[in-house]
């Protein structure tokens, strides 16, 4: 998995499977930045979004 946007250190998005996934976990994005591979024993919990509504909610949400 490689992060496509860096939220904070506890939150970022990924590709995975066509859809964009919200993923969470403590310090997963600690020095990262978009491309690099994430620790996938750091995750705690993914979302994946299901409407385009729901994403740019989720976004503003994080903002």
């Amino acid at each position: 998995m490689h992060i496509s946007k860096v939220f904070n250190n506890n939150v970022v998005a990924i590709q995975a499977n066509g859809q964009e996934q919200v993923v969470m976990g403590r310090g997963i994005a600690f020095q990262k930045r978009p491309g690099d591979a994430i620790d996938q024993a750091r995750i705690e919990k993914i979302f994946t979004l299901e409407s385009k509504e729901s994403h740019e909610r989720f976004v503003h949400f994080f903002k």
